[in-house]
């Protein structure tokens, strides 16, 4: 006769202290951040504001179709593009000069829209080169704005058309405009012909503002102000549409 042989009881694997395969204290408070941390950042993400696209051609366009020019609203394109032969005294000037007075395309920009009208004898041109991401166009924003630094107050000789020569002034900036993105300057002859240029920088786009102005007097700038304020708004609204 046979003793059966006892079996013996299968082994069981416990999580720390309690009953199988419930979690501990510590497992559960680990659970908790978790799950907080998750649905904290599904909140951030969906009420983070998302980050304004760049401009594409087509939405430079649609920013320029408000503007009523004499010329329309024309696509800037560098290979059409003419050059103006001249140059500036002193040369480290003539960066404020290239893209109005020289008609020269920023090196980086792609391509750009543009329209001209005149007004009260004045002649005025806007317009906006497209670049291809923001630190370019701040790169070439900020390069204006160092030479404006170190050319305030010189006197300046353009051999160009219109030939010019007389005094360098940078033009303040109306109250509520936007400082770190604009600067303005105006070249005043001895026969009083100003050459007055405001510049916005604003996403992935520069844009200038050219005005002749023949009629003797001092330079207001209100209006030119009130036309980039005016771009600069127009701007906002179509990267609000394309959000």
């Amino acid at each position: 006769m046979t003793t059966a042989t006892p079996q013996s009881e299968p082994e069981v694997l416990t999580v720390g202290p309690g009953e199988t395969g419930r979690l501990s204290r510590r497992g559960k408070a680990v659970l908790v951040v978790v799950v907080v941390a998750l649905i904290a950042g599904l909140m951030v993400w969906r009420f983070w504001p998302a980050r304004a696209p760049l401009f594409s051609l087509s939405d430079l366009q649609g920013v320029y179709a408000g503007y009523d020019g004499t010329n329309g609203a024309s696509v800037i394109n560098r290979r059409w593009t003419g050059e103006q032969d001249g140059y500036v005294v002193p040369s480290a000037c003539g960066p404020l000069f290239e893209a109005t007075v020289l008609n020269r395309v920023p090196q980086e920009a792609i391509d750009g829209v543009s329209t001209f009208w005149e007004v009260n004898g004045s002649a005025v041109s806007l317009f906006t080169f497209r670049f291809a991401d923001l630190a370019a166009a701040d790169r070439e924003f900020n390069r204006l704005a160092t030479v404006l630094d170190n050319c305030d107050q010189a006197h300046v000789e353009v051999h160009a058309r219109p030939a010019s020569r007389g005094l360098l002034t940078r033009t303040p900036l109306a109250p509520g405009s936007d400082p770190p993105t604009q600067i303005g300057y105006v070249l005043t002859t001895n026969s009083g012909i100003k050459l007055a240029i405001h510049v916005l920088a604003f996403s992935n786009t520069v844009s200038w503002q050219f005005r002749y102005e023949p009629v003797p007097g001092t330079y207001l700038p209100l209006n030119a102000q009130r036309v980039m304020d005016s771009l600069r708004d127009q701007m906002r609204a179509v990267q609000d549409l394309n959000r």
